[in-house]
């Protein structure tokens, strides 16, 4: 399974957070927040209700709810492809 990953398609870093995935300003805060999102629905079906990804300095933060662990595995794993060096806490519920 070297192009997937549990069954799911691999979420590919964009090439416009390469060097330096910390964004500087508040535009690139929101582009890696939207980025992050798009991604995590993606992978996970939109198995994620109200996903909110909020971005903090270096800091990813993931909130929502969702109704198994895969799930918010999954999440975690597509937010981790995109953010980088950024630190991630992953506060999604399972419910």
């Amino acid at each position: 399974m070297a192009d997937s990953w549990y069954g799911l398609g691999m979420v590919e870093p964009c090439d416009c957070h390469d060097d330096h995935p910390i964004p500087e300003s508040q535009r690139e805060a929101e582009r890696l927040a939207a980025s992050i999102e798009r991604a995590v629905s993606r992978e996970t079906g939109g198995g994620v209700r109200n996903l909110r990804v909020e971005i903090h300095d270096d800091e990813v933060l993931l909130t929502g709810r969702c109704s198994t662990y895969y799930t918010k595995q999954v999440a975690q794993h597509a937010a981790m492809v995109l953010s980088g060096d950024a630190g991630l806490t992953n506060c999604i519920e399972v419910t």
